[in-house]
């Protein structure tokens, strides 16, 4: 397939500054997806376990395969949203018409289904692959919007910032609200109420849905950039936009080494958070707290998000990201050698931990849209959805690998699903897999980004090159 080198006078991005209110409003849209995410990433693992009743294995195993499913679903979703012109522009209109379909199935993934484990099994599996379809129609869109409503890489680190900043606050809310309201009902119905958790996703999801309208109004796409991206919708064009993936990531180094960040980021930092329900549970022997502890570490990482996005403005990226190894490598070994139960103090270490943590969702969303100009600058043409789309799927793919390798780990420490009283030795087990897997992810982490060289003043010849191109022609 050939690919012109020279971009269209369309394709150059603009440069106006955006007003403050389009930054905040484009954010905001991530408090709602975060109503989803942090229920898949802190909740869902133990619902499966403790109130599905399925095997942590079987549990585990769901994630994995749906992560496979996402790696077809999400190219194929991006492919299409580069290629959509309405009069709503590319990306926005999924924001409204595809967010009600989220809702719906956020419900439906919190059922609980009697029957042996290979049909709870089956039905985890459908339910979670419908969600994450769902998920990704409407966020993959929202996140492209990034780097089409700004160029300057600056603007993108605020905005990556104040987004990681609203997207806590979702998790916030979801990891107080959903519990809260479970155990409300229960204390009214019986905690044998199979609709409990429907009831509290509902509540949580239909919430989420006047935030994408919010973010739907307050986000313009530049008319000028009508054109940047492929256009024509057939299925020859998707498969083709599926190829051009391949030779979008042979000839964008710096996006290669963001997406393996990414992987091993989320792959190593999401065992903490999805082994925090059964630490406070199993070890602090604090089930009331959950709704409590959970929310407070997603609020340290709000305050530290646009904390962090300073310090990669003052000075780079790639020196944030390194400085928060440091920062997540003291924090993880003081906690991994606290023997103390007072919840106080382990709500203190894992603030600690949380501090560090937000570096690494904010810089990720600052870093990718400027590998969007690098690849209009060696492809000719930006595919801004096609990017996004194939960062979607390296996310949820940690998540799908990460929820097996846990799945794994916890029957290898004896845990026991059912919600049942757990061994010592599978009490300590959870404790060491929260933290040895994230100083591993650490050193991996930081060995990747050591030659991320996509630096401001890079970004900005890129951007020169890319408009005297087009001038030119």
């Amino acid at each position: 397939m050939a690919i012109s080198i020279d971009p269209p006078q369309a394709a150059r991005a603009p440069s106006a500054p955006l007003a403050r209110s389009a930054k905040l409003g484009w954010a905001v849209g991530d408090f709602g997806f975060n109503i989803y995410w942090q229920s898949l990433n802190l909740l869902m693992m133990p619902f499966y376990t403790d109130v599905l009743g399925l095997s942590p294995a079987l549990a585990g195993l769901v994630f994995l395969l749906a992560s496979f499913w996402d790696g077809f679903a999400d190219a194929v979703i991006g492919a299409i949203a580069d290629r959509t012109r309405t009069r709503y522009g590319s990306y926005r209109p999924y924001l409204i018409f595809a967010s009600p379909l989220l809702a719906v199935c956020f419900m439906a993934s919190f059922l609980t289904p009697q029957g042996e484990q290979g049909g709870l099994f089956l039905y985890a599996l459908l339910s979670q692959i419908l969600l994450r379809t769902a998920y990704s129609v409407v966020q993959i869109p929202y996140s492209s919007l990034a780097a089409r409503i700004s160029a300057d890489s600056n603007e993108r680190t605020e905005m990556a910032g104040w987004r990681i900043a609203f997207a806590m606050l979702g998790g916030m809310t979801v990891t107080f609200a959903m519990p809260s309201i479970v155990d409300a009902l229960q204390a009214q119905t019986g905690p044998d109420n199979a609709y409990a958790y429907v009831i509290a996703a509902g509540v949580v999801g239909f919430a989420s849905l006047p935030v994408f309208w919010l973010c739907f109004a307050a986000t313009r796409e530049p008319s000028a950039m009508v054109d940047a991206n492929p256009k024509g919708f057939h299925l020859g064009a998707i498969a083709e936009d599926i190829r051009t993936v391949g030779v979008i990531l042979s000839r964008n180094g710096p996006l290669l080494r963001v997406f393996a960040c990414m992987i091993v980021s989320s792959l190593a930092f999401t065992m903490t958070n999805k082994c925090l329900t059964y630490y406070i549970i199993h070890d602090l022997q604090r089930p009331d707290l959950r709704q409590y502890i959970l929310p407070f570490t997603l609020f340290v990482q709000f305050l530290f998000c646009p904390v962090w996005a300073a310090v990669a403005q003052r000075t780079s990226k790639r020196a944030a990201w390194l400085s928060a190894n440091l920062v997540s490598v003291v924090a993880y070994a003081a906690f991994y050698f606290n023997e103390s139960r007072d919840p106080v103090i382990a709500a203190a270490l894992l603030g600690f931990i949380a501090c560090a943590n937000a570096a690494y969702l904010t810089l990720i969303w600052a870093m990718l849209p400027d590998t969007v100009e690098y690849t209009e600058w060696t492809t000719g043409q930006r595919h801004d959805a096609k990017v996004f789309g194939v960062a979607s799927w390296a996310k949820q793919v940690a998540l799908g690998v990460n929820g097996f390798a846990l799945g794994a780990l916890l029957t290898a420490v004896g845990y026991v699903e059912g919600g049942a009283r757990q061994s010592a030795e599978a009490v300590a087990g959870v404790k060491a897999i929260m933290t040895i897997a994230p100083l591993i992810g650490l050193a991996l982490s930081a060995w990747i980004m050591w030659g991320y060289r996509l630096d401001q003043a890079t970004h900005a010849r890129i951007r020169a090159d890319i408009a005297a191109r087009g001038v030119q022609r």
